[in-house]
């Protein structure tokens, strides 16, 4: 049966007047009367009498409008299950979502104000079989290359990553560190398992210099605070503290780390992208580059 019909049909039962009904639905009389016919035929009976200009329900009429108005309400609701408000799941690492995603979440926003964004910290987490679960649709990750088959990396950046310290610290501006300052002053660090510790406690141990936490916090926000207290040495990325150094707050400790940890877009190969997807990637490729 035509929903279209069903809803000519409709409608003229309430306006009882092809030529209203026609404005209606925006098509043309004739229109109408072609649909009703079509409707009156595949049913086998007569919905409307018509005498002169006066239109009405006939009783099978009558009998078919709850059905008609039944189909026709439930025809809307499939069709909202596929019309509402978008809803995309980011999976971010801590620093990313505190100093990378303001920028291009906000352009987001202001262009596709009816998608929902929903971040989910990774805090530690395997984004990968995150991906591969379906828990989120997109990964956006400070770690070393991803390189697993199942998973795609849509963009990938280089990140420098550094010790700072106060401006006011007894180790700004010194040319050079030796074994002994990492074991006077203390050092604030990420969790055990964040990839860019990881490297640093490798190369301190490589050179016989042993390493001594003052702080071990998930936040960067709070290991950037602590260095700016001057309570240690603070293990950051470099875009975290970008202002900070600009302004002289902190200072770069002169020790080379060449570590490879870039910001990743990942993504599962079989993912289906949405345009709300589609949309969100373009902004946040162009922001992260």
């Amino acid at each position: 049966m035509n929903f279209k019909h069903l809803q000519t049909f409709y409608t003229l039962s309430k306006e009882k007047n092809f030529t209203k009904t026609a404005a209606l639905l925006g098509c043309a009389q004739s229109n109408v009367t072609t649909q009703i016919r079509l409707l009156e035929s595949e049913l086998g009976v007569l919905l409307f009498e018509r005498i002169g200009r006066h239109i009405s329900l006939t009783p099978e009429g009558e009998r078919l409008l709850p059905y008609a108005k039944k189909m026709l309400s439930l025809s809307e609701e499939i069709s909202s299950l596929y019309h509402h408000p978008g809803r995309l799941t980011i999976g971010v690492t801590e620093s990313i979502a505190v100093y990378l995603s303001g920028d291009f979440l906000k352009e987001f926003l202001a262009l596709y104000p009816d998608t929902e964004i929903f971040l989910k910290m990774l805090d530690g987490k395997d984004s990968c079989k995150m991906l591969h679960e379906g828990e989120i649709d997109l990964a956006i990750v400070l770690d070393l290359p991803v390189k697993q088959n199942s998973i795609q990396v849509l963009q990938s950046k280089k990140e420098p990553v550094l010790l700072t310290a106060a401006s006011t610290h007894e180790l700004s501006g010194k040319t050079t560190l030796s074994p002994s300052d990492f074991e006077t002053y203390g050092i604030l660090l990420p969790l055990p398992n964040c990839p860019y510790r990881i490297l640093l406690e490798q190369k301190l141990l490589s050179e016989g210099i042993r390493i001594k936490p003052v702080l071990e916090t998930d936040s960067v926000s709070v290991i950037k605070e602590s260095s700016l207290c001057g309570i240690g040495l603070g293990l950051l990325p470099e875009f975290a503290v970008q202002k900070e150094l600009i302004y002289h707050m902190l200072e770069k400790i002169n020790y080379p780390m060449d570590f490879p940890i870039y910001t990743q877009i990942l993504i599962h190969k079989d993912k289906w992208i949405s345009p709300d997807l589609e949309h969100f990637l373009e902004i946040a490729k162009r922001h992260l580059i």
